[in-house]
Formats: C-alpha cells, structure tokens, sequence
C-alpha cells in the first residue's frame, strides 16, 4: 500500500463506493484510495435472492460479512432488551444484506434540512444519473449504474398484493403515482435496487463495471481505520491510523472523506478526539441526534386460501417452496425474487409518519418455520421524536444508545401505524368491490378470514401497544443524524472546525426521513466528488 493519497476514502458501502467512483472520475489527475475493514470475498449465493434477506444475518457463511456493534445497555423501554446493531463489512457494506428499497425520502423531509444548497431539487439530478431504471419517468435515470427496478408485475398483481391495495382504497389512501417523485404518501408498489431477481452486487455497480473509469483509484481491503492523523498541535487532518492483520500501519492524503456510515462515521471522529468532549476539537453533535425508527411485525393467519401464494416457510408447506424455488431457479420469478412489494404510507401522529409494508408470506421474524397460510404487515415508524447517540467507550469500541420510546408520541405513531393495519384487514371496511354472502359490500380480505397471530391475542388499548412493542419492537436497519448537516459539518460537508476532512453518508442526514439509508448515502457520497 502507498504511504501517501491525494484523497482518501473510508468504507465501502452504498456511500463510500458512490463517492470512490464519482471522486475519481470527477478528478482523474488524483490519486483516490477507497479503504474497507472487511474483505474481498463474496456472501453466499443464497444472500442473493430477495426473500431470504430476513434470514442473512442467522446464516454462518454470512458472519465474514458481518459487524455487530453492541448497545450502552440494555433499552428500558424495550423490556430491558441489550439490542445488537448487524451492519455489513465488506465490499458494499450494508447492501450485502439490507432490504434492497428504492426509497430517497420526501421533498419534505429535505425542506426539513434548512439548507438551500441540499433540497429535493439539487439532488434529484444526482439520483437520475446513478440510476438504470426500468421506470419511464422525469423523475428517473436509465443510463447510470444502479439497477432499479419495478417488483415484478406477476407478483404486484397476485391476490394478496391487489387486496392490498384495494383496502388502502377502501381505507381513504390515496394512490402514490411513484415513492420517489417527491410525494410520499399513500399506497403503491415499491422499486427495489435488484436485477433479474437477484441482489444487486452494489460494489460491483458502481466500482467494478466501470473500472476503465476510474484507473486512478485503488481499493484496499482488511484494514480499519482506528483514528485520523494531525498536523502537529493543529486541527488540520493529514490521514488516517489503520489497523489490519499485519498491525498498525499510517496513510497520508490532502483530503480524508468518512463514508463509514451513521454509526462508524461518528465514532471514528470521536476517537480522533473530535466531539463532546473532545480533546483535538470539542464539537457537541459528534455521534448525538441519532435517529432511528423501529419495526414490529403483525402476522395474520388466513382461511380460503387454495391458491393464494401466502404460505410459511415450513416442512408442511415443503411441495409449494419447492415449486417456488424452482421457479425462481428457473425464471428469476414467484415469491422468491422479491422482498418488498406493496407499501402504504399513512398518517401517524403527523401525516405520513408510518409504513405499512405487505409481505405475502407470514414467515417475517416471526412463527417462520409453522405451518401458516397469511402474511405480514410490517410496521415502520420514520419520524421519531426521541434522539439517541453513538459513544466510544473506554476500550475504544462503539456502543449505540438507541432512547427507544422515551417521548411518548412514539408509542402514539406506532400504535396508529397499527391500527392502520388493522382497519385494512377488517371486514367492516366497506369497499365496492367486495360482497359477502348477503350482499353487504366488505373488506377485501374478509374472505380471506384473517386472524392476527402475532401477536396472540390481539392489541385492545395503547397500553396493550406499549407492551407489545417493548417485546417485539427492534430498531429500523436506517440510520441518520450522527455528523448532521449544520450542526458537524457545512454545506460542503466539510467537518466544522477542522480542515482536510468531510462526511459524505447518511450521517449528515439532520431530521427524519422515509429514505432508505444506502438510497440517500450513495447520493450524498456522489455529490461530494463536486464539493472538493
């Protein structure tokens, strides 16, 4: 490895890859190294195919590719749970294992930033150019490197999706032209980054196939980086510690850009001496303003469901996978070849504050292996109000205090979200195209005869709410908020108070959002490369 780099970019996930390619070719007469902890391998080819993305982390081929951070402590509001925060280590980082959503988050939510160089507007030509999307729209790419893609429309269009739809109708929803032109809310079928079926190689996107473009940059891999380098008493950064199998060894570069993520971003200035308490630099955001929603799962159990494509993943059920697998083995098709399909967002405590995702199988973290004919309501709150914080603590390692549900109007969005979920399974749901046997119109899934099994038994009050998420709740894999824009870094992304350094991730993310964090990273890592 070279002792010196004019620019040096650490982590190699949606952000860091975006910002290796764009950087290098934006400056072909500079010298780029991209540098990443984990190593060159690939996952198991199981890690591919999109319904089994619940299933990555559990899987021992998985752990090379995997980093698990710990908590401070255990969550008093999560029934004393101490949570572990699965991120991925690789070439690609978190998108080895993530679930794969085309989400950039709403016009709104960049208003919300109070910054007029970073809006909806200046991004939306960044997102086009690194998208090959199948949509025809002004709002979409088809000439960059990112395979977007439509769910399949024989998946869309099967029973569980269409009566999906058709309650969120029912229900009041409107439909969403496209999540991603700006406007949120309502319901319609997601796009994911996955081609032919499969996970998309994001590393291999945006790095690899265009390797003839960017022959000034090198990829080094295994080496992490523990601490950023000085010029003598100043506050001049002039490259990076790091530490791999053969020890410790020191890069030098004019420019040092953190694409670490919303956790390891934070907590390599802090270890720096940059933050709070900061010996180099006291700057009170490092690593605070965490932000992070949570997930619950609500599993029904249906009846009548001869040829409904909703079944578990179960030794019963052994002759209907089969068929699926091989037909995605096959045709890249059926149950197999997508995750996320249909989405709803809905009104929480404000206007569009929680998701409803529709899984078609009931096997989503809970009662996988019975078997179950139903699926899965996926709850997903992305605008809490309380904040947590990423901390070193005294060994140097990074914990996460995630302040679940410490403002109450947490519980309150959750508990609607669920509602939500609710009211569209319901049979007093009126919608015109369903009948039952005495002619009344009802709910779509009412011939379906849904019963929720998890959890047993039902949620009758908030306070039912508040116990089931302490049980179930577990934090959203989106992270934002630790270096914020504004309050760590300027407009330039450029660290406040230091020089030769920048965030470039979804830590400088400032306020809530609906964005799949590898969506909005990679278009952050981009837009630095016009910023140096």
């Amino acid at each position: 490895m070279k002792k010196s780099y004019d620019i040096i970019i650490l982590g190699a996930g949606a952000a860091g890859c975006a910002a290796a390619r764009a950087v290098a070719i934006r400056h072909p007469t500079a010298s780029v190294a991209l540098i990443e902890e984990g190593g060159r391998g690939q996952p198991p080819s199981m890690a591919q195919v999109p319904m089994l993305q619940p299933f990555l982390p559990s899987l021992p081929k998985m752990k090379p590719f995997l980093r698990q951070i710990k908590a401070v402590g255990a969550e008093k509001n999560l029934a004393g749970r101490e949570l572990v925060y699965t991120r991925g280590r690789g070439l690609g980082g978190s998108t080895l294992l993530n679930d794969m959503r085309y989400m950039r988050g709403s016009r709104a939510d960049m208003e919300a930033w109070g910054d007029p160089q970073w809006t909806f507007d200046h991004l939306l030509p960044i997102y086009k150019s690194l998208e090959n999307n199948n949509r025809e729209s002004a709002v979409h790419g088809d000439g960059g490197p990112l395979p977007v893609r439509d769910a399949q429309r024989s998946n869309v269009d099967s029973s569980m999706n269409v009566r999906f739809f058709e309650a969120c109708e029912a229900a009041g929803l409107n439909p969403c032209e496209d999540f991603n032109s700006g406007d949120v809310s309502g319901y319609s079928a997601c796009q994911s980054v996955l081609q032919r079926g499969m996970r998309t190689d994001v590393f291999g996107s945006l790095l690899e196939a265009g390797r003839h473009l960017t022959p000034n940059l090198t990829v080094h891999t295994g080496l992490r980086a523990q601490r950023l380098q000085f010029e003598g008493g100043s506050t001049r950064v002039t490259g990076v510690e790091l530490q791999g199998k053969d020890g410790k060894s020191e890069v030098s570069a004019k420019e040092v850009i953190l694409c670490l993520g919303a956790i390891d971003s934070p907590a390599l200035l802090l270890r720096s001496g940059v933050g709070p308490t900061g010996t180099v630099l006291p700057l009170p955001g490092v690593g605070q303003n965490l932000i992070q929603g949570n997930v619950v799962d609500l599993v029904f159990r249906v009846k009548n469901a001869a040829g409904v494509y909703s079944k578990s993943f179960s030794v019963r059920n052994a002759r209907y996978m089969f068929q699926q697998w091989r037909e995605y083995r096959e045709d890249r098709t059926g149950v197999f070849s997508s995750f996320v399909e249909g989405m709803a967002v809905v009104p929480g405590v404000v206007e569009g504050d929680v998701s409803i995702v529709m899984h078609r199988t009931p096997h989503v973290g809970h009662h996988c292996w019975q078997p179950v004919d139903g699926f899965t309501f996926r709850i997903t709150h992305h605008y809490p109000r309380g904040r947590g914080a990423v901390v070193v603590d005294e060994t140097g390692e990074t914990r996460v205090k995630g302040n679940f549900f410490e403002e109450k109007a947490d519980v309150e969005a959750m508990d609607q979200g669920i509602q939500w979920g609710g009211l569209l399974v319901s049979k007093t749901l009126r919608s015109v195209r369903y009948q039952d046997h005495t002619g009344e119109f009802v709910g779509p899934f009412c011939s379906y005869d849904p019963l929720v099994i998890h959890p047993h038994g039902g949620l009758h009050t908030q306070e039912d709410t508040a116990l089931f998420l302490s049980t179930s709740a577990v934090p959203s894999d989106d992270i934002f908020g630790t270096c914020a824009l504004g309050e760590v870094v300027d407009s330039r992304l450029q660290v406040k108070g230091l020089s030769g350094v920048r965030v470039a991730d979804q830590s400088i993310v400032p306020q809530p959002t609906t964005a799949a964090s590898a969506v909005i990273g990679s278009c952050i890592g981009t837009r630095v490369a016009e910023l140096i």
